[in-house]
């Protein structure tokens, strides 16, 4: 039964001016019998609009989020003078329990919410919710319980004509009035996360929480994850996927829906549509049953209790099961026969067999035998675990950044993939296109993030990222090419950004509790297809290794540097060379130690000079100068003698360099960089009490010492 508008807000005023009166809108009808008795026509139209809110309640949740102001109290009272029980921001999850309209013609929504752990009730106003519920709007239209929705909306002040986009920051506004303009039903919602955006990226970055799919380029990769087709997801890849603002287009929105079920344009037939293509198309039943997968989808998606979008149920099994041919789905895997997950809940691992049997146990565990009873018990574990504790809209599934759910950021994220909110988003896009149901009203929440980049963060076509895979007991910084890079750890990776795509190496150095290195890994580098290729060179490790230096002590002062190669891997290297690898040429570079901060220490470098002991000379001669051999190393050296007293306080760096070529290209694998000063030496070997005191070699480093002075 429809009323006027005018009728009903006549009506409604005068109970909620009774409301006043009592302690609670529980005591809302008798208070209305105390004041002025209500004719009895309008007594049972009241009793049939409450009726029939609380059977659509009963039906399922009322689902609605707080907008159109950053943030908003939740009040103990249907009134803006009422007390609050909390202030909540835009974009907060709340559940539609009741309405009623105030005396001044506001609609008031009585709501339950979680706040974190917590559950709240109170009272917002109707106009600071977004709601897309079909039957609630109807309902609301037919009982005239929102005043205000008769009344033409007035041009919005603000950048934009549209409220709603203008309570967003101004790099989504240009992007959603175009939506806008297209789609004059949708409505937007900001969330506001109050994360920093950089916060959100290194949280998100970690823990192989954001994988990308071995089919994508490898400049979005940073290593392998599983046993080949899972990788981690580079940092820029993952900023691209995260930007809310990529996805403010047709094609990408729908990962921002807020997943409300509503019987008109959620039909069988529609799911049906978008399945003919998948394996779960009509051509034959789902397994275990006497039911196709459409109607599987929409019959749960519809059931009471639950109004689940069979639209994201479809698109989301469609997205963990691509062609249907895992084992989560087959039915029959040894040992769990008969069992099936088709969502992959509880599946995880980081091989296959592992991802597998976890889930095909819990599948197990829950009864899930056969195609109906795997969806059903995915549905409720999304529906329950998800959806009502503020993870909504797939971006969130995806990205938990709600600081107000259920869930302690960034944890509780059902998939890793990082391009799945997207790929979702779309397919559920061409259901609604092909239901032809796109003008409906929609309700997209979209996060904002503090300290964002001024535009969206740009797809990445290259990188020049190195991803390193470092054994243990290895020093963060990495030097590629001898140039000194500190290294970002995550997911047992070292990760550098080298300044150009023509490096050849890359070195990391292990040193012990002094400080003394002991030991060198190798890779070589090459760039391919807009990323470098990491190849491990284990037959490399060690290639360069540090001996110490020692001092003149006779003669003219000078300073000795040892550098050591294994004499098997030499020879290995002379002759049939390692993976393609001969040698040419190694030695020593040397410079001052203080030039080191504005010159790089490389072969051929500024301020730096260098000494060959082994490699063809000027001449055409081959030179193998070799000063000992211990413990199966050849050790080469590197002297300065002759320095001024001026000079015995300055540190000398020196460092080995050897110089490999393979297919004709040469690459300069370095040594680590120890620097000593004359002094100093003098009076660590002085302080080891190695000569007499009254010996010729004691007196000639005292003096040095003195001379230094």
């Amino acid at each position: 039964m429809k009323h006027s508008i005018k009728k009903v807000k006549k009506i409604l005023i005068y109970i909620v001016c009774t409301l006043v009166l009592t302690a609670s809108f529980g005591s809302v009808e008798g208070a209305s019998r105390k004041a002025h008795a209500l004719t009895e026509e309008d007594e049972a139209w009241y009793q049939e609009a409450r009726a029939a809110l609380a059977e659509i309640v009963d039906e399922r949740p009322i689902m609605a989020l707080v907008y159109l102001s950053d943030e908003y109290p939740v009040r103990v009272e249907p009134s803006y003078d009422s007390e609050t029980i909390l202030t909540v921001p835009s974009g907060q999850l709340v559940t539609i329990e009741d309405a009623v309209i105030s005396e001044d013609h506001m609609a008031w929504e009585y709501v339950s919410l979680y706040y974190g752990d917590t559950e709240y009730c109170g009272y917002v106003p109707r106009t600071n919710l977004a709601c897309s519920d079909e039957r609630f709007l109807e309902w609301e239209s037919s009982y005239g319980m929102n005043p205000m929705a008769a009344v033409p909306m007035m041009i919005a002040e603000g950048p934009t004509p549209y409220a709603d986009i203008n309570q967003f920051p101004a790099s989504y506004q240009a992007a959603l009035v175009e939506l806008k303009n297209q789609y004059p039903s949708w409505i937007f919602v900001p969330m506001n996360t109050g994360l920093n955006w950089s916060t959100v990226i290194n949280n998100e970055i970690g823990g192989g929480k954001s994988l990308i799919y071995k089919n994508q380029p490898d400049y979005t990769k940073e290593g392998l994850y599983d046993t080949g087709n899972w990788y981690y997801a580079s940092r820029a890849i993952l900023e691209y996927y995260m930007d809310p603002r990529n996805s403010l287009t047709l094609d990408s929105i729908f990962q921002f829906e807020q997943l409300t079920y509503n019987e008109s344009y959620h039909t069988e037939a529609a799911v049906e549509s978008f399945l003919n293509k998948t394996f779960m198309n009509s051509s034959q039943k789902a397994p275990g049953t006497v039911m196709t997968y459409a109607h599987i989808f929409w019959s749960i998606g519809a059931e009471e209790g639950r109004k689940v979008s069979p639209f994201h149920l479809a698109a989301r099994v469609y997205q963990e099961q691509g062609q249907g041919d895992s084992p989560l789905i087959s039915g029959n895997y040894p040992g769990y026969v008969g069992y099936y997950n088709y969502f992959n809940v509880g599946a995880s691992g980081t091989t296959n067999e592992q991802v597998i049997v976890s889930g095909l146990q819990y599948a197990k565990d829950h009864g899930w035998d056969n195609a109906y009873h795997s969806i059903l018990g995915g549905a409720d574990v999304i529906s329950a675990n998800y959806i009502r504790k503020g993870q909504d809209t797939l971006y969130l599934q995806k990205f938990n950044v709600n600081p107000t759910g259920g869930y302690p950021l960034y944890t509780h994220q059902y998939m890793q993939n990082i391009m799945a909110p997207t790929t979702e988003g779309s397919s559920i896009m061409k259901l609604y296109q092909g239901a032809s149901s796109l003008d409906n009203t929609f309700v997209f929440k979209i996060p904002v993030f503090n300290n964002m980049p001024g535009s969206a963060s740009a797809k990445p076509t290259s990188s020049t990222n190195v991803v390193l895979q470092v054994p243990s007991g290895y020093d963060t910084t990495v030097y590629l090419d001898g140039m000194a890079y500190s290294a970002v750890s995550r997911n047992g990776r070292y990760i550098v950004t080298a300044p150009h795509a023509n490096m050849t190496n890359a070195v990391v150095y292990r040193y012990d509790a002094s400080g003394v290195p002991v030991g060198m890994y190798v890779w070589t580098l090459e760039y391919q297809n807009g990323a470098y290729k990491v190849t491990a060179q284990p037959q490399l490790t060690d290639l360069l290794t540090y001996h110490g230096f020692s001092i003149r002590i006779t003669g003219k002062s000078g300073i000795r540097y040892k550098t050591g190669i294994s004499a098997d891997l030499r020879n290995q290297l002379t002759s049939s060379g390692v993976n393609g690898y001969t040698l040419k040429e190694y030695g020593t570079l040397v410079m001052n130690n203080a030039n080191r901060s504005s010159y790089p220490m490389i072969l051929g470098g500024e301020k730096v000079s260098s000494g060959m002991s082994y490699g063809v000379n000027a001449n055409g001669a081959l030179e193998d100068k070799i000063y000992e051999t211990v413990g199966g190393r050849y050790r080469f050296t590197s002297v300065l003698v002759g320095l001024p007293a001026s000079q015995y306080k300055v540190e000398y760096a020196f460092r080995g360099y050897a110089i490999l070529e393979k297919n004709g290209v040469q690459t300069v694998v370095y040594g680590p960089v120890v620097a000593r000063s004359i002094y100093a030496l003098a009076e660590q070997v002085l302080n080891m009490g190695l000569y007499p005191s009254d010996s010729e070699a004691d007196a000639f480093l005292r003096t040095l010492i003195r001379d230094a002075q």
